[in-house]
C-alpha cells in the first residue's frame, strides 16, 4: 500500500480560473474527490485540502512531507484568452527527475484513454513551486475552463468523476511493480542520508567499536 497526497488547486479566497459561474477551486476539489475514491481501496491517500480553503504551496509540500506520501498530484483546471486552447497536459518540474516525468506521462495516458476526443497537449516541464518535492510528483490540467466546448464537459459530475478515475489509474499505473514511490526517488534518498549525517555530526555518543 502506498500513500498519495492528492493536492485539489485553489481554494478559499483563490477561485483560480471563473467562467460563467464554474470556479477552478470547486472543480479541482470534485476531481481530486473522485480520484481519492478511486484509489483508496488500495492505497493510503491524502488530500491538502478537503473543504473551500486557501493553502500556500509550503502548507500544500508539508502535507505529503509529514504523510511521507509516496506521490504526489496537484490537479488544476486550465484557462486562456485564446478561447480555442484545448486538452489535456501535465507537468513535472524542471528539471524533473525520471521518475516524475513517468508518472506525468503515465496520468496523462489515463485521462486520454477516457478522453480520446480532447486534444493531447503532452507532458511538460516547468518551475513550479509546488513540485519542489522529494517525490515523484507531477501537476494536472484538466481541459480548459475558457474553452466552451470543455467548459460544458467540466460542468458535468460524470467527467468531474472520470478526470478523477483517471488520475487514479495514472498513479496506479506508475506504482505498479517496479514502483516509482518516494522511497525510491533519488531526491529522498540523498535527502534522508543528509538527515542521518547531520544527526550522527550532532550526537555526543562515538560509533561502536566492531569486533575484532
Amino acid at each position: 500500500m502506498a500513500t498519495v497526497c492528492l493536492d485539489p488547486g485553489h481554494g478559499g479566497r483563490d477561485p483560480g480560473a471563473v467562467r460563467e459561474g464554474l470556479k477552478e477551486k470547486h472543480l479541482t476539489l470534485a476531481i481530486a474527490e473522485a480520484a481519492g475514491a478511486a484509489l483508496r481501496p488500495r492505497h493510503h491517500v491524502v488530500l491538502t485540502r478537503t473543504a473551500d480553503r486557501a493553502l500556500t504551496l509550503a502548507e500544500r509540500r508539508s502535507v505529503a512531507d509529514r504523510t511521507r506520501a509516496d506521490l504526489f498530484v496537484s490537479i488544476h483546471v486550465n484557462a486562456s484568452t485564446n478561447t480555442r486552447a484545448a486538452g489535456i497536459e501535465v507537468f513535472t518540474r524542471s528539471p524533473a527527475h525520471e521518475s516524475s516525468i513517468i508518472l506525468a506521462g503515465a496520468i496523462l495516458r489515463a485521462v486520454m484513454r477516457r478522453f480520446p476526443q480532447r486534444p493531447n497537449r503532452g507532458v511538460r516541464q516547468r518551475g513550479l513551486g509546488v513540485l519542489r518535492q522529494a517525490r515523484p510528483a507531477a501537476l494536472v490540467e484538466c481541459f480548459f475552463l475558457s474553452n466552451p466546448t470543455e467548459r460544458a464537459l467540466l460542468a458535468q459530475s460524470s467527467t468531474q468523476t472520470n478526470l478523477g478515475r483517471a488520475i487514479a489509474a495514472g498513479c496506479e499505473a506508475a506504482l505498479a511493480p517496479p514502483a516509482l514511490t518516494a522511497r525510491r526517488c533519488p531526491a529522498r534518498v540523498a535527502a534522508d542520508r543528509e538527515r542521518t549525517a547531520r544527526r550522527a555530526a550532532r550526537s555526543p555518543r562515538p560509533p561502536a567499536a566492531r569486533p575484532a
